[in-house]
């Protein structure tokens, strides 16, 4: 399981998140929603260990596979080399490229989507227990959001986790998830 136990965080002197206690249980999905600067990309910062938290305990059991809001990619290099690069060797590049359908082109050159797939390709291959994503919607066309919900629903089946920061939750509800609403700094289950 994954708990946040009294988790307070503040930038300067503005806190975002006030004693926050929250638990994450494998084979579930959670959707993390609220306005812009509520504190949703903080908790999944904080899960993933790209910031730290001021106060309280972080428990953790598994792997965690992460993708932000933004990231980057080396520009240059074309989408089968870099996945040939990053991917273990047992995975068809190949295959996932035509399942994604995301051209061999330099990564700098891609579409905002195809991109955008290439980032959640990346992080899906992982063997993790959680998968933690801020905003993966963003950017993708019809295809792209269909099969990123059938690839959360397969990995949920399998007593993967996901942890996903959302603006449109209505995305994931036939997923049946576990909301979680951030204002305040406070979390509320079920909002």
């Amino acid at each position: 399981m994954l708990s946040f136990r009294q988790i307070i965080k503040k930038y300067s002197n503005h806190i975002i998140l006030n004693n926050i206690d929250l638990d994450f249980i494998p084979g579930n999905l959670y959707i993390l929603t609220g306005d812009n600067g509520s504190g949703k990309s903080t908790i999944i910062k904080i899960i993933s260990g790209m910031i730290y938290k001021n106060k309280g305990e972080i428990e953790k059991d598994g792997l965690i596979s992460y993708l932000p809001d933004k990231f980057n990619m080396p520009k240059l290099m074309k989408v089968k080399n870099y996945l040939s690069y990053i991917l273990p060797p047992d995975i068809k590049t190949d295959l996932l490229m035509f399942k994604y359908k995301i051209p061999n082109k330099r990564i700098g050159s891609l579409s905002k989507g195809n991109y955008q797939k290439l980032g959640i390709l990346q992080v899906l291959n992982t063997k993790a227990l959680y998968y933690v994503l801020d905003e993966p919607f963003d950017g993708l066309d019809e295809y792209g959001k269909e099969l990123l919900i059938k690839e959360i629903e397969y990995k949920l089946k399998s007593g993967n986790s996901f942890i996903i920061s959302l603006h449109d939750k209505d995305l994931l509800q036939n997923l049946n998830p576990i909301t979680i609403k951030i204002k305040d700094g406070l979390a509320y289950y079920g909002a």
